[in-house]
């Protein structure tokens, strides 16, 4: 018999081991799935809200579906459909690079014009997986709890160490995986590691005992789920919870995205740091959990704690920025460049603002299923419908956060309505008679943060490191954008974090917008991605022949910030760009427009984003240059700024001629008429210095640039193949610690 119990607890140990590298791979397929169907849906956040919504809502129908079915199952039973589920999950996963990039980027892509068809797509795409995803806990919780006696313990320990292993995927998938092998070998590793827990699945199930856990005669139906009045009010308080902690995310991604520069690294970082607080809060809570006499005032404890938490990390970045304990000159300092003291510094950032509060949150999960689980008959339903609500929660509070709240009310904003939230399941812990007396604090420190926590201008300011400058602040869903004004009309912008450009323009950013109308015949349709202040794309308008120029931003503050600046009395060309019948200004994803646009230009640029920015891959890819080139009239010029040696290797595979004036590369499918001397010719015309002049750009010193600037042909008529190029599935430079 001990021997027997030896065997037990040795199979369920094994158990929860898979479950774990079950975790871990589903987090390195959410990191880049998520990637490869952006192609698709668009890299804007609406479209990335869209791709994390269809996500989700297959993951709670395979839930929902599984807790119906499993109570009809024997824990062999039980064990066997988990193997299979991840068997599924595996054989999808080694066609997904095909699927999602051959069939719905290249083949669907007309019809990415709608939101709903994107929608519609994406979530037909995911359902397979994440429908087998979701059935991954409901199974096997019916698999290893055979009585009802600690079956909340059991439940607690498998969801907690399934999210240890998600947090230690995403960081792995995003720190060191997909920089190091690309986003397919990646999926295809996960896949093995799948493939490894369906083997151990189906082994530990030869050995069951096929009578342990045989399901009742009486079948769990959705009538009777519908009467257990006390799992559909469970239900509600974990949608709210759902709610509540994921939209605290946003506002973690916004906050920490911003400080971090948004670069390829911040989002997995965040989310890897939130999934192992989350998973530590599980494990304690699993291990606690029979102490916890009244778990519904203890669950509303728990929302209004984490919530105080959440307030108290992004108000201690505000004070300690203010007093000089954190630095002010995190958006002016490459913070995430590999070094020692700046690892540190970013340690503590998310330890203080995601860790604590996504700790605390962990408890609920063990606390609810100790109070829904009474009947192990019913035991797969009430896992699948509390897990249902949860995910169902969290889809609501990435969309309604990260679509409307952030639109209506800014990060700051968005916060105060969550800690209101917080502070009403802190009142209902506190009212009744056994109300904890120090569940007071937490209520009194959400108070405090809807009373006198800064709004957003004031927010910001302090986070770009400003006192008493002026500035111009504008967020909405798709970003943040800060313009630090040293007088009426000169100024310096901030992007997501990045520093960008400046007013007046840049003379480095005048010669990326010129140089491609001054050297192309006849530049009558130009398409520039990327605004800033709107240097390039104003001096890529400067050529008489130019009838149109259309630019495109995808992050809408920016725009937002350029017409607060003219209603200041600022001007330097912004009021022609933003006004001017020859510009037309878009705010779209660059890439995805620029596929759905029919027309052909004769001059396109890019001066979009850094290559360390995050999604910078999508606009210095192989594949992006060939769409661009295929995008040019015949004659026509690809311009862009050559930021590394491997972004002119990538341009110099896919274009036959280019030539290079530092730091301008050229590109296109007929010889370059690039002469010196007549750019510099036409640069004295009347028309174009008086277009230059308006800007307040310095003619003189715009000539001296090409002037001195070194010409370089690179190619002659044919392409030069990359030995290591930056492509769609390995973008080598955005993930730039991964390189030696």
């Amino acid at each position: 018999m001990t021997s027997g119990l030896r065997s037990d607890r040795v199979r369920q140990s094994t158990l929860f081991g898979l479950f774990f590298l079950s975790g871990a791979a589903a987090l390195i397929y959410q990191t880049a799935w998520h990637r490869l169907l952006g192609l698709f849906a668009g890299a804007d956040t609406i479209a990335a809200a869209l791709v994390v919504g269809a996500f989700l809502l297959g993951l709670g129908i395979g839930s929902l579906a599984a807790g119906l079915y499993a109570d009809r199952l024997s824990r062999h039973g039980a064990l066997l459909a988990f193997a299979l589920c991840e068997v599924g999950i595996a054989v999808f996963a080694v066609l997904s690079p095909w699927l999602y990039y051959d069939v719905i980027y290249r083949e669907l892509l007309p019809l990415s014009a709608s939101r709903g068809v994107i929608f519609g797509i994406v979530f037909a795409g995911l359902l397979w997986p994440t429908f087998l995803m979701g059935c991954s806990l409901p199974f096997l919780s019916k698999a290893v709890v055979s009585q009802i006696a600690g079956s909340a313990k059991l439940i607690g320990w498998l969801y907690g160490l399934n999210t240890l292993g998600a947090g230690i995927g995403a960081f792995l998938g995003g720190w060191f995986l997909i920089g190091s092998l690309g986003f397919d070998k990646a999926i295809y590793l996960a896949a093995a590691l799948n493939l490894v827990v369906a083997a151990g699945g189906l082994l530990l199930a030869r050995g069951l005992d096929m009578q342990g856990g045989a399901p009742s005669r009486a079948t769990t139906s959705t009538a009777e789920i519908g009467r257990d009045g006390i799992v559909w009010r469970w239900s509600l308080l974990v949608f709210i919870s759902g709610f509540l902690i994921v939209a605290l995310q946003i506002v973690w991604y916004r906050l920490i995205g911003v400080l971090l520069q948004s670069n390829g690294y911040s989002f997995s970082l965040v989310l890897a740091v939130f999934l192992l607080g989350d998973a530590a809060g599980l494990l304690v809570g699993a291990r606690t959990i029979d102490r916890i006499s009244d778990p519904r005032r203890f669950f509303f404890l728990m929302q209004g704690v984490a919530t105080a938490l959440a307030l108290a990390g992004a108000w201690f970045v505000y004070l300690a920025i203010g007093v000089g304990l954190l630095p002010s000159t995190f958006v002016d300092h490459d913070i995430m460049s590999g070094r020692a003291d700046d690892i540190a510094l970013i340690v503590l950032l998310v330890a203080v603002v995601v860790l604590p509060a996504s700790f605390i949150m962990g408890f609920s999960f063990p606390v609810v299923q100790k109070a829904v689980q009474r009947d192990l008959d019913r035991l797969g339903s009430r896992v699948g419908l509390v897990q249902l609500a949860n995910i169902v929660g969290n889809s609501m509070g990435s969309l309604v956060a990260g679509l409307l709240l952030l639109d209506l009310a800014g990060t700051a904003g968005t916060l105060k309505l969550l800690v209101a939230i917080g502070l009403a399941f802190a009142v209902l812990q506190l009212a009744g008679p056994r109300a904890t007396r120090w569940a007071y604090l937490p209520a009194a420190v959400l108070v405090a943060g809807l009373l006198f926590f800064p709004g957003g201008d004031a927010f910001w300011r302090r986070l770009h490191g400003l006192t008493t400058e002026t500035a111009i602040v504008a967020e909405d869903k798709t970003g943040l954008s800060l313009l630090k004004m040293s007088d009426r009309e000169n100024g310096r912008l901030y992007i997501q974090g990045h520093s960008q450009s400046r007013l007046a323009f840049d003379t480095v950013h005048a010669f990326l917008g010129a140089i491609g109308p001054l050297v192309h015949e006849a530049p009558k349709r130009v398409l520039v991605i990327g605004s800033g202040t709107g240097g390039t794309p104003y001096a890529a308008g400067l050529h008489p022949a130019t009838e149109k120029v259309r630019v495109i931003e995808i992050v809408a503050p920016v725009i937002e910030t350029l017409r607060s600046y003219l209603t200041q009395g600022g001007r330097s060309g912004v009021d022609e760009l933003l006004a001017g019948k020859r510009f037309e200004v878009l705010v779209a994803d660059g890439r995805h427009a620029l596929a759905l646009d029919p027309t052909l230009y004769d001059v396109i640029e890019a001066d979009a984003i850094l290559p360390k920015t995050a999604l910078s891959g999508l606009l210095n890819s192989q594949e992006f240059f060939r769409q661009v080139r295929s995008k040019l009239a015949p004659g026509g010029i690809y311009v862009q700024w050559a930021p590394t040696e491997r972004s002119i290797e990538t341009f110099r595979s896919v274009f036959p001629y280019v030539t290079m004036v530092h730091p301008a590369l050229m590109g296109s499918d007929r010889p370059i008429p690039y002469a010196r001397e007549k750019v510099l010719a036409l640069l004295t015309q009347p028309e174009i210095a008086a277009h230059l002049k308006a800007a307040r750009i310095n003619r003189d010193e715009l000539q001296k640039w090409f002037a001195d600037k070194k010409v370089e042909p690179l190619n002659n008529g044919q392409v030069v193949a990359a030995a290591s190029p930056n492509t769609d599935f390995f973008p080598r430079d955005e993930y730039y610690l991964n390189r030696p």
